[in-house]
């Protein structure tokens, strides 16, 4: 990965960022150089992860409480930063759950319009 140089920081928009990939990508990120904005709801996973985030990189990414089928609140995050990147970790993965309940999961994964 080629790393940004100081007058032109890309920024990276991270889905699901405080849960355990996501928060490990942010660490990486900010030690290479990015700037991090990171969007999770929290349902399964933790703040404090983006706490240790920012003690392991002296850095902390920026968070935003939401959902990622709230419209608004991501046309908030791209009106405040310049989104160069977006990696998307958002997202549950509890396969014995997805196949006892399929409908909650269809309900929940297709909220985009064709």
């Amino acid at each position: 990965m080629e790393k940004p140089n100081v007058e032109n920081t890309h920024t990276v928009l991270v889905t699901g960022g405080a849960g355990y990939i996501g928060s490990h990508a942010c660490v990486e990120l900010l030690l290479n150089g990015y700037e991090v904005v990171v969007v999770d709801n929290l349902c399964n996973s933790s703040k404090a992860s983006l706490e240790r985030v920012a003690v392991i990189t002296g850095k902390a990414p920026k968070f935003y409480l939401a959902d990622m089928r709230d419209k608004s609140a991501l046309e908030r995050v791209f009106s405040e930063h310049c989104i160069d990147s977006v990696i998307h970790f958002a997202g549950l993965k509890a396969v014995g759950e997805s196949v006892s309940m399929p409908l909650h999961y269809y309900l929940l994964y297709s909220f985009f319009e064709s």
